[in-house]
C-alpha cells in the first residue's frame, strides 16, 4: 500500500515560457529526498530529483500545459503523488504593427512562433496616458474602434495560453489616429499674389494639431504650414487658379488627416 504523502502546498513560485519553479511544504520531517515527474499531452514524462522543497524545471515549452507529480521518497519508498497542473508562459508577439490608422480606428497585426499559437488567444491593452480597456482577439489581429481622432495611444498585445489567464509578456506601440477632416475651408481674402484661407476643426485634440496646406497649380509646387487655422498663401501669380488642400497634422508631425480642397483664382493685377 502507498504511504500517503507528506507532501502539501504544491504550488507554482514562478511560471516562465520556458521554465517553472515548484515549492512545497511537508507535515513532518521524515522525508528530504523527491522525484518530480512532469509532461505535456504529446511528450514523454520526465523526472527529476530533488533533496530540498524547492525545484527548477527547465527546457519546457511556451504556452503549453504542463502536469507535475511531487514523490516524497520515505525509506526507500515513493508516497502518494501530489499533482499540480499549470501552463507555461507564451512567448512575446513579434512584429507588431499598425496596418492601418484612421480617425477612429486602427487595425493592428502581430506574429507568434509558439508551437502552441493555435490554442492561443489575445488581450490588447488601449491607453491613453493610462490603459481605459481591453480588447480581445482569437487570431494575431485586431481592429481598435471607438478611439478619438488625432490623439496618441499606446497599444500592448499580450498572447494568452488555452487557460484563458496565463498570459505572456506584452509589446507595445505608439500610434496617434488620424484627425478629422478640416471642416468649412474658405478663401477669407483673394489678392493678386497672395490668398489668405481660413478653416475650422472640431477635434478635441486640436490644439495639438498643425496644418499643411498644399498648394497646387496643374501640379503641387509647394507646401505651406500653420500652427492654427488660418494660413497666408503668398508668392502666387495673378489671374491664375490655384488648388488649395488642407491636411490637419497630428502632435506626431506626421499622422495626417484627409485633405480639404478649394479652388480660387487670384486677381489679376
Amino acid at each position: 500500500l502507498t504511504e500517503s504523502s507528506p507532501v502539501y502546498d504544491l504550488k507554482a513560485k514562478y511560471v516562465g515560457m520556458t521554465s517553472v519553479i515548484l515549492t512545497w511544504l511537508l507535515n513532518s520531517s521524515a522525508s528530504n529526498s523527491y522525484r518530480i515527474e512532469y509532461g505535456n499531452d504529446t511528450s514523454v514524462r520526465e523526472s527529476l530529483k530533488s533533496n530540498g522543497t524547492e525545484v527548477e524545471i527547465t527546457e519546457l515549452i511556451p504556452g503549453t500545459m504542463y502536469s507535475f507529480v511531487v514523490f516524497a521518497v520515505l525509506d526507500g519508498n515513493e508516497t502518494e503523488g501530489v499533482p499540480l497542473r499549470l501552463y507555461t508562459k507564451p512567448s512575446p508577439v513579434l512584429h507588431l504593427k499598425a496596418e492601418y490608422v484612421g480617425v477612429t480606428s486602427v487595425n493592428l497585426t502581430w506574429e507568434v512562433n509558439d508551437t502552441a499559437s493555435d490554442s492561443y488567444t489575445y488581450r490588447i491593452e488601449v491607453a491613453k496616458d493610462i490603459p481605459i480597456r481591453n480588447v480581445t482577439s482569437s487570431g494575431p489581429k485586431a481592429e481598435i474602434t471607438e478611439l478619438i481622432p488625432g490623439t496618441m495611444y499606446e497599444f500592448t498585445v499580450f498572447a494568452v495560453a488555452a487557460d484563458n489567464e496565463t498570459e505572456g509578456e506584452g509589446r507595445s506601440r505608439l500610434n496617434y489616429t488620424k484627425p478629422s477632416p478640416v471642416l468649412h475651408l474658405q478663401a477669407e481674402y483673394v489678392g493678386v499674389t497672395s490668398v489668405n484661407l481660413t478653416w475650422e476643426v472640431n477635434d478635441t485634440a486640436s490644439d495639438s494639431y498643425t496644418y499643411r496646406i498644399e498648394v497646387v497649380k496643374d501640379t503641387p509646387i509647394r507646401n505651406v504650414t500653420s500652427s492654427g487655422p488660418k494660413a497666408e498663401v503668398t508668392e502666387l501669380i495673378p489671374g491664375t487658379m490655384y488648388e488649395f488642400t488642407v491636411h490637419a497634422v497630428a502632435a506626431d508631425n506626421g499622422t495626417e488627416g484627409e485633405g480639404r480642397s478649394i479652388a480660387i483664382y487670384t486677381s489679376k493685377s
